[in-house]
């Protein structure tokens, strides 16, 4: 994601939040009709058990705030080609400022949907299948707030848990081009490629940076040995990205039924291995009631390409939904392969990830249209192989008690 100064940004969000009718469809001047949508979300956390965590805490409580504005602007011609843009700004908040994470421009007809810029890919599209999510986003949740396993770990942890091949590869809102096709009888496929992917110095609006692995940064040369040291801070991950995804979507007598699996390559430059992840997923729901599986493979590249190692997550999610009430249900399994070398965000001094283990449990609540309130809690566990240099098991544990109000619009 790319800062965006707060100054002209202001600005500009003013003038279009005077907008009439904010969260409608609203006619602008050029004939397009302007959508504006978003939240305001406020958390409190307490911290139930943090056994084998780095440092000392002088509390374990905290309040949290974040917010969201996006702008969808679209069009219809007289012979039915719809066309248009989104502009979102992810993280609106005092300690981040405002944040972009996703600007393009699409065309959709009976051809399909072609999208360009800094997009979602086909690996997040297709891949994340997640029963929870699917209830609690059609109630107006958003941005991981009361969405359980694909929750905001910002104690720490869900390091090697992944709903879909984005979480932990390096991919992301990279700018791409995208194609997804129409449904036919229940299916469709998407494809997706990025020229560049990962690095500060690869943002939306390219130029010299994308032509150089180091994002156009000097490389540093050691005078005695000559050795290279390339800026890390700008390094492209992966070059090359090719993601694609099936899907397929029915109903047979008020059971929905989803099913879908992903395939991603990329070429490994400056130093990270090569890029290369799967996932297969299925979902079904009747009478209030969604259950998802998903299983998700980084057979390279974990970690935006920091190693070659196997990793997989086996996900299960349960939703139940009554009257203005949701219910949820979400464990998560993962495990690496040994010799990855790979800690977590709660201790240091642990690598070499063995399994990982995430239980969480959420209640949702609509008490108005757009009010919205929740609490969840979550267990998590790492086992690691190693302790510094010494070959022994070691675990983590952490547990996180989270309850908000947010106002979606």
């Amino acid at each position: 994601m790319k800062k965006i100064l707060l100054g002209g940004t202001a600005l500009a969000v003013a003038a279009m939040a005077s907008v009439p009718a904010m969260a409608a469809d609203t006619n602008v001047t050029s004939g397009m009709e302007l959508k504006i949508s978003g939240f305001v979300a406020f958390q409190a956390a307490l911290l139930l058990d943090t056994t084998g965590t780095d440092g000392t805490r002088d509390r374990d409580y905290d309040f949290g705030s974040n917010a969201r504005l996006q702008f969808d602007f679209k069009n219809v011609t007289d012979s039915g080609l719809e066309y248009g843009a989104r502009i979102r700004l992810n993280t609106i908040n005092r300690k981040d400022g405002v944040k972009a994470d996703r600007e393009y421009v699409y065309v959709k007809g009976g051809f399909g949907t072609i999208t360009a810029g800094d997009a979602p890919g086909t690996a997040g599209d297709f891949g994340y299948i997640f029963a929870h999510d699917s209830v609690v986003s059609g109630m107006g949740f958003k941005a991981s707030y009361g969405d359980n396993l694909d929750g905001r770990y910002d104690y720490g942890g869900s390091d090697f848990m992944s709903l879909d091949p984005t979480y932990h590869s390096g991919l992301g809102n990279d700018t791409r081009v995208k194609y997804s096709s129409p449904t036919f009888a229940g299916f469709s496929f998407g494809i997706d490629f990025a020229p560049v992917v990962g690095g500060s110095g690869h943002s939306g609006p390219g130029g010299t940076n994308d032509l150089s692995d180091n994002g156009g940064t000097p490389a540093t040369i050691d005078p005695v040995t000559g050795e290279v040291t390339l800026n890390n801070g700008d390094d492209v991950q992966f070059e090359n990205v090719v993601s694609g995804g099936v899907n397929y979507t029915g109903d047979f007598g008020g059971t929905s039924v989803i099913v879908a699996g992903t395939a991603t390559y990329g070429n490994g430059v400056a130093n990270h291995w090569d890029l290369e992840t799967y996932s297969l997923g299925a979902q079904v729901g009747s009478g209030g009631i969604t259950g998802s599986i998903n299983w998700v493979n980084v057979s390279s590249g974990f970690g935006g390409g920091a190693t070659d190692k196997n990793f997989n997550t086996v996900a299960g999610s349960l939703a139940y939904q009554w009257d203005a009430f949701e219910f949820g249900l979400g464990y998560a399994y993962s495990w690496g392969e040994k010799n990855n070398n790979q800690t977590g965000s709660f201790s240091s001094s642990f690598n070499d990830l063995k399994d990982n283990h995430i239980v969480s449990g959420t209640v949702a609540y609509t008490i108005a249209p757009g009010l919205l309130t929740w609490a969840e809690v979550t267990w998590e566990r790492q086992n690691f192989r190693k302790d510094g240099i010494v070959l022994e098991k070691n675990s983590v544990d952490n547990t996180v008690l989270m309850s908000g109000l947010m106002v979606s619009f």
